[in-house]
């Protein structure tokens, strides 16, 4: 690290301008999480692991460990101590898979899977109890569904959702006389608030797979009710799907089968995954503002991509309908650890800007267990049109990265009359210039692309530009020739100033540079951070959701 050629203010040179691809409407206009590395926290050893923020405001966090299934609030001084909900006195059986509900009478109702130890001969089953006190003390323990004593016909993952007419409904896998290794998703009712329970419903069923892991969600706008579930029928290894009905139909038109129109694959087009590649385990919520998030455990790029030894859990975005997933982000990140692995992983959104995500984490040398990562939401960029420049820590930050290590940049944009201006706020606790010879992004710094033509390409073409800035006193601007990234002159100004935590970056594109000041439809963008923390290791980590080699991946900025 040589901080000596860190000292001052920096005035470089820069440039960026238009663009032309073919992309996915849903990318340039779908929100993005932007997950925060410094807000990771450590919850407690355990698996499965459940949030649920409640009506009095608090959050609850549900998990087993060791024999039993617990409950945790979240305080001012972070997670409280723990409260054993259920154990099993006489240690015959572990309880897993815990799953948490609010009823409308205020109720928490709390359902887990009783597994056997061992070759005991006693069944698989699904529980519940009731809290009045909001976790603080708990019914008795309720067996809804007994299973067989095999491995091979259990039952599996039970999750509660309420109707708005206040009927119950539980759901969970089962293999309990399904022939051949196979399973399907049942469904029980309770008309009576809980009090009783009526027979097993199979809502969905392929033949020669394993539907498994239902979460429900019921969407906003009377859209219906939709269950996410891991499907490996669909393609290859298991994927996420969703299934579907109608408020009106509520399940009763019959089991949702393979060649159903009420099943479809969870991902858009654009983000289809390979058939050998695991992507398991979903959950599904609907945000306040009508978008669905759905998370998997998927091995995508990791050391055995067709199983979920090493999978990490990736975030996707969908439409109000539950359909075309894209946008993946990755809460937990572990870039330079391969063996970590992030697994039954679920979401829940604390407030109008906030979710978080919970998943159980091994593979690293400590805080192996539960933890849970916090993102910020971010709609598509807009650009505030100023006649001078503002102070920039009074605007609100218009894109956030910052989940891959310490280093973190908010990113703002304005624009007048003459040009185009982006601000990038750094927070870096360890400033770092690469050695003499090194390309200018294995320094700390930060890069901008821009695309004018707003096609959404799948590949880089002509009328696509980028400015790299870094601590260094280095500016890098490209544009694309043939396919590639090639040396391009311009007026664009990109001005680095060293911050008592890092550092900022102001870039100001004056318009004729890229043809005018663009239509309605504005310009699609991509960041990147770059950040060195010596000892050989550089984070190049791109704005949520995107790739700036797929230019149908970046984000709208409109003016």
């Amino acid at each position: 690290m040589n901080l000596g050629r860190l000292s001052a203010m920096l005035c470089m040179a820069a440039i960026c301008l238009g663009v032309q691809p073919t992309v996915a409407q849903t990318y340039y206009d779908q929100i993005r999480i932007g997950w925060d590395y410094r807000k990771q926290t450590f919850v407690s050893g355990g698996v499965y692991s459940r949030l649920k923020k409640l009506s009095d405001g608090s959050l609850a966090c549900v998990y087993s460990e060791g024999p039993g299934v617990y409950i945790r609030k979240r305080n001012a001084d972070g997670w409280g101590a723990p409260v054993l909900v259920a154990t099993d006195a006489r240690r015959q059986y572990g309880y897993t898979n815990a799953e948490l509900t609010e009823l409308a009478d205020g109720r928490l109702v709390y359902a887990w899977n009783a597994r056997p130890h061992g070759n005991t001969g006693l069944p698989y089953k699904i529980m519940l109890c009731y809290s009045a006190d909001k976790g603080q003390t708990w019914s008795a323990e309720e067996t809804l569904f007994v299973a067989g004593a095999d491995f091979e016909e259990g039952c599996w993952e039970p999750v509660v959702m309420q109707l708005p007419s206040g009927e119950i409904q539980l759901f969970f896998a089962n293999e309990y006389l399904v022939s051949d290794k196979q399973q399907h998703i049942a469904m029980m009712r309770s008309l009576d608030n809980g009090a009783t329970w009526g027979q097993p419903e199979v809502v969905c069923f392929r033949a020669g797979s394993r539907d498994g892991m239902p979460v429900p969600v019921r969407l906003q706008q009377d859209k219906g009710l939709a269950l996410a579930i891991e499907d490996n029928g669909l393609n290859g290894a298991f994927k996420p799907v969703i299934i579907h009905t109608t408020m009106q139909d509520n399940w009763k038109s019959g089991t949702v089968l393979a060649d159903s129109p009420n099943r479809w694959s969870a991902l858009a087009e654009s983000d289809t995954l390979p058939a050998p590649v695991y992507a398991g385990a979903p959950y599904l919520i609907q945000l306040s503002t009508g978008e669905t998030l759905l998370s998997f455990q998927s091995g995508e790029g990791r050391k055995s991509q067709g199983t979920l030894d090493h999978s990490l859990m990736q975030v996707y975005v969908g439409d109000a309908e539950a359909r075309n997933f894209c946008c993946r982000t990755t809460p937990f990140p572990f870039p330079f650890h391969p063996e970590a692995r992030t697994l039954w992983c679920a979401l829940e959104q604390t407030d109008e800007q906030t979710v978080m995500a919970t998943a159980s984490v091994s593979g690293l040398k400590k805080r192996n267990g539960i933890q849970t990562s916090t993102g910020r939401i971010y709609s598509p960029m807009k650009a505030r049109h100023v006649q001078e420049l503002p102070e920039w820590d009074s605007m609100s930050d218009a894109m956030f990265i910052g989940a891959e290590s310490q280093a973190q940049v908010r990113i703002k944009s304005v624009w007048n009359a003459d040009s185009l201006y982006f601000h990038f706020r750094v927070a870096d606790f360890r400033l770092c210039v690469a050695p003499l010879g090194q390309l200018p992004e294995m320094s700390d710094g930060v890069e901008l692309c821009i695309d004018r033509t707003m096609k959404g390409s799948h590949t880089l073409t002509e009328g696509m530009f980028r400015i790299l800035a870094n601590v260094a006193g280095m500016a890098r601007c490209q544009n694309i020739v043939d396919g590639r990234w090639a040396a391009w002159d311009s007026s664009v100004r990109a001005d680095v100033t060293l911050q008592p935590d890092g550092y900022a970056v102001e870039v100001a594109i004056p318009w004729h540079k890229i043809k005018g000041k663009p239509n309605k439809k504005g310009l699609a963008v991509c960041f990147r951070l770059h950040n060195n923390d010596a000892e050989g290791v550089v984070y190049h980590e791109n704005m949520p959701g995107a790739d700036p080699d797929r230019p149908y991946t970046w984000m709208r900025c409109t003016f």
